[in-house]
């Protein structure tokens, strides 16, 4: 077996087209939108991801929160946990942990070249797996090889034809809020998305989620019902304190302890805690005791961060209506009748009028600058849309003045897309 480095493993990747075909490919069998190349690389390497226990997360916002403190909790009970989430916003290796770890470069290449041998077959039958496929059958090599005990995969896009959606009947499936986003590809009705993410529902698993929406509820009950598998809603919990130092919360007659700010997270913090009870349920051994450190102690980066004070700054990386929602009730929660000043990006493919329709009204000014994605809207777009609501726009040349804006503002908010967390680093 030819062994590659870390670097050849990556340009490997770097140099895949996204969705589509390599261009020297003539004839491709491979249809974009079936998982069949991915089962196939699987086969070939003995399908891996069929000797792994899973909680499966899909839904529109809150699932990387929700992932968070899962594996918190199944850390402090003693088990070794992979999770699987993306996208990654930096490196490779942030797709796939142990124990909250990201894969080293040495193990990247390892696995890598593992799977490179199959996918070469592949390619020589007019096969060709995408990037996301390649990467997550790496992930089940690795989580097998580090012997986990549990493994928490978090959906990309969707659910029926996600790349994580070739593993067995979860123990546990979680569906966080269903809201609209990526409409282009999951339909746009509540119900078409709803259904495209119900397609993660399998027969042997339980279904955990919030109250959803009516139309959503409606699909989630039929899927359930005939899938044979039991759906448990639970309601929004208590709050008892919420300050910019963290949040309490009491659910089922216990006081709960998070840092993660932001109105949401005690509602994903609830979905993990009755995920858990449902995994004690089924023979894993979960004190009260590890829900409880396990909620104290999880973190999330990007999801209403604060990284700086007096001023302060605030990341926040919802990127469609519901997150926009979210994101202004946390802003008006945590500062009331302050006007906040946007470092503002969004890519052009999002619902960005309801978006701005939701975050100008509490806005004192907007910094509008290009998202570090080929999708990016353009900022004299963006800041065309943002001035016909009455809000000033200021559009970002080449550096963000930081100083500048330290020096007017009393709350700064950089939101819009996860992308553009790797713009905090001067703040």
């Amino acid at each position: 077996m030819q062994k590659y480095n870390y670097k050849e493993a990556i340009s490997f990747f770097e140099e895949l087209p996204h969705f589509e075909p390599p261009k020297d490919c003539a004839n491709p069998k491979k249809d974009f939108f079936s998982l069949d190349a991915e089962l196939s690389l699987l086969e070939r390497l003995g399908n891996p991801q069929n000797y792994l226990n899973y909680v499966h997360v899909a839904g529109t916002n809150g699932k990387g929160s929700t992932v968070s403190y899962i594996t918190s909790i199944l850390m402090e009970a003693g088990k070794t946990v992979g999770t699987f989430a993306s996208p990654f916003l930096f490196r490779y290796n942030e797709l796939f942990k142990v124990n909250n770890v990201d894969i080293t470069d040495e193990d990247f290449a390892e696995i890598f070249s593992m799977v490179k041998p199959a996918y070469d077959e592949l390619a020589s039958e007019g096969i060709y797996p995408s990037e996301y496929e390649i990467l997550t059958v790496m992930s089940f090599l690795y989580f097998r090889e580090k012997n986990c005990n549990i493994v928490v995969m978090e959906v990309s896009l969707g659910g029926r034809l996600d790349t994580t959606n070739v593993i067995p009947a979860p123990l546990a499936t979680v569906i966080t809020p269903i809201s609209y986003d990526h409409m282009s590809i999951l339909g746009n009705t509540l119900t078409e998305i709803a259904t495209e993410k119900a397609g993660i529902i399998k027969t042997g698993t339980i279904v955990v989620s919030p109250i959803q929406d009516r139309e959503v509820k409606e699909v989630l009950e039929k899927t359930c019902s005939e899938k044979a598998v039991r759906l448990v809603y639970f309601d929004s919990p208590k709050v008892i304190e919420r300050s910019l130092q963290g949040q309490v919360f009491e659910f089922n007659g216990v006081n709960y302890r998070t840092k993660l700010l932001g109105t949401y997270q005690i509602d994903n913090a609830t979905q993990a805690i009755c995920t858990c009870i449902k995994l004690r349920d089924k023979g894993f051994k979960i004190s009260d005791e590890a829900i409880a450190q396990g909620i104290a102690k999880a973190e999330w980066f990007g999801r209403f961060t604060v990284v700086r004070e007096n001023p302060y700054v605030i990341i926040d990386g919802g990127h469609n209506r519901q997150g926009a929602a979210v994101l202004r009730q946390s802003l008006e929660e945590y500062f009331p009748g302050k006007k906040i000043t946007f470092i503002l990006g969004l890519l052009a493919d999002k619902e960005v009028d309801i978006i701005l329709d939701e975050l100008m009204p509490i806005a004192d000014k907007c910094y509008v600058t290009a998202v570090p994605n080929k999708r990016t809207m353009e900022p004299e777009n963006l800041a065309k849309m943002i001035g016909a609501r009455g809000v000033e726009a200021i559009i970002i040349e080449k550096k963000i003045p930081y100083d500048r804006i330290l020096m007017e503002s009393e709350v700064i908010c950089i939101a819009g897309s996860l992308y553009l967390i790797k713009e905090i680093g001067n703040f």
